[in-house]
């Protein structure tokens, strides 16, 4: 029997035509268990269910892309490696290097070609693990128990054997932690860099690369390097990790360009409008000419059903940005009383 006949697939996209079409080619292929969602947020509430074997997701889709929910999966330790594939009428260079970053399955063009989709389920059955790979994934996981128990120069011997089998940003990461435990934070910048090199998006290395700068005194490599993890983390939706670097950084410095205003933006999306408000204010006092301060403060007090107490941040928004077309819709908007 054909394995990939045996698992469960979820496709997502508010277009309940294009779904309906897509579920039909993937029926056809005789996948009985499909599972269909008009959206990424309902998509990702339906993962965090039941296991899944695939999940191909329209990339244009209100609340939220299916690149974001491409992003939120990669960064979740129980589907960080499932098949995932995105669907649109026209990838741009652009959207395919993107795709490609976040670490996409494989792009599917609308409208969607049967035979296509087909191949594509099929090339999920060749994915093999090589023994190879099972030796390396185990040398790796008994490294990382020697770090956890405090054996850091055994792991290390480990660690250095796989970077020289495989350029793995995990590995280097992994040495980086080591060298940093053991205070040799020059070894532990190298490896972090290395870790960044591979991977862009590894918020984690950027994070240690930044505490390594830290504990040699650095504090402008510090915070340049914790802002980037903190972005990182900011556009994968995890917004917990996020504060911590956040917070830590304002440790480092009270008055890191933007620091509070990030804080702020963190807070909005938590739902926490006290801290959210706080934030922003505090990021006005510190830099009072910044139009998106702001506009931010103004939007956080239409979220809080409050556009007369918004209205001035909108205002003092368009006269230190006159070409800020945001803002003045948003004034508009409000004198017409549609908010």
């Amino acid at each position: 029997m054909d394995p990939v006949k045996n698992f469960s697939i979820l496709l997502a996209d508010d277009d309940h035509s294009a779904l309906e079409e897509l579920a039909r080619i993937v029926e056809s292929l005789g996948i009985k268990d499909i599972i269909q969602s008009d959206s990424a947020n309902n998509a990702w509430s339906m993962l965090r269910l039941r296991e899944l074997g695939c999940l191909i997701s329209a990339w244009d889709m209100q609340e939220m892309s299916g690149l974001a929910l491409l992003r939120i999966v990669r960064s979740s330790d129980k589907n960080f490696n499932l098949p995932f594939f995105l669907t649109h009428s026209a990838f741009t260079e652009g959207m395919v290097v993107m795709a490609g970053q976040e670490g996409v399955t494989g792009l599917v063009v609308k409208p969607f070609d049967a035979n296509t989709i087909k191949r594509k389920m099929q090339s999920l059955k060749s994915v093999v693990i090589e023994p190879e790979q099972v030796e390396a994934e185990e040398s790796l996981q008994a490294a990382l128990k020697l770090i956890e128990d405090g054996n850091y120069s055994t792991a290390l011997g480990i660690l250095n054997n796989l970077t020289k089998q495989e350029e793995n940003a995990e590995y280097y990461y992994n040495v980086g932690y080591v060298q940093t435990a053991q205070g040799n934070y020059g070894e532990a910048i190298k490896a972090f860099r290395k870790a960044t090199a591979l991977d862009r998006l590894y918020a984690k290395a950027f994070e240690g690369m930044g505490r390594a700068y830290q504990k040699i005194g650095k504090a402008d490599q510090a915070e340049k390097y914790m802002i980037r993890a903190a972005d990182i983390y900011m556009s994968k939706e995890n917004v917990d990790d996020a504060e911590e670097v956040l917070e830590e950084i304002k440790q480092l410095n009270p008055n890191t360009v933007n620091i509070y205003n990030s804080l702020g933006v963190l807070y909005r999306k938590k739902g926490d409008f006290k801290k959210a408000l706080y934030n922003y204010k505090k990021a006005i006092v510190i830099h009072p000419e910044r139009a998106r301060i702001h506009y931010n403060i103004g939007r956080l007090y239409i979220e809080m059903k409050d556009p007369e107490t918004a209205k001035p941040y909108f205002a003092e928004a368009l006269k230190l940005e006159p070409d800020f077309v945001d803002a003045k819709e948003v004034l508009e908007a409000i004198d017409l009383g549609t908010f």
